[in-house]
């Protein structure tokens, strides 16, 4: 009967602490903390090499073998088309991740190399949306998924059907691009 004072304020504290630590990353830190609360997506990753014969353009926009087209909810629902001619895979991501695996490779602009026209569309498209974009993409994406990590070589397997079902991977599959 004497602890129930000692256990009360013990909690007490416990619940304070947690209670400015949820707050700072909350409103200060804007959950730089946490990625935010992880769910299941389906992830859409090319299994071929899209290919374009200038190599400039080519890294820019073509898709490559493991490159994620998109990330979509769990219910979303699938056109045979894309059943046999992409890979769909379950992912346990939080929105940080699902925004970053489709990010591409981006570097500023120097503006002092580009010509006058290029910097004439600069400056028209900050008088159109108000702000001036200051990057260009190197690459389409800055991610993939290791599909060799994963097992996955062939793509004509997706004609009988998606090899992984309801296997559900993380991050640990995901890798830098070269």
């Amino acid at each position: 009967m004497r602890y129930w004072r000692l256990i009360f304020f013990v909690l007490l504290i416990i619940g304070l602490i947690y209670g400015i630590g949820w707050t700072v990353n909350k409103f200060i830190f804007k959950e730089k903390w946490s990625g935010g609360e992880t769910k299941i997506y389906q992830v859409l990753v090319s299994v071929y090499d899209e290919k374009n014969s200038n190599p400039t353009k080519d890294k820019k926009s073509s898709m490559k073998k493991g490159y994620v087209v998109g990330v979509y909810e769990e219910s979303h629902e699938w056109s045979l088309t894309e059943k046999t001619s992409y890979l769909i895979l379950k992912m346990k991501l939080d929105e940080k991740e699902a925004v970053k695996i489709v990010e591409p490779v981006e570097k500023k602009v120097d503006t002092k190399t580009i010509t006058e026209e290029q910097q004439k569309m600069i400056k028209d498209q900050k008088k159109e949306d108000g702000y001036q974009k200051q990057t260009e993409i190197v690459s389409v994406r800055k991610y993939k998924i290791d599909l060799e990590k994963i097992g996955f070589s062939d793509p004509n397997s997706l004609l009988t059907g998606q090899s992984y079902g309801d296997k559900v991977f993380d991050w640990g599959i995901v890798r830098k691009t070269d």
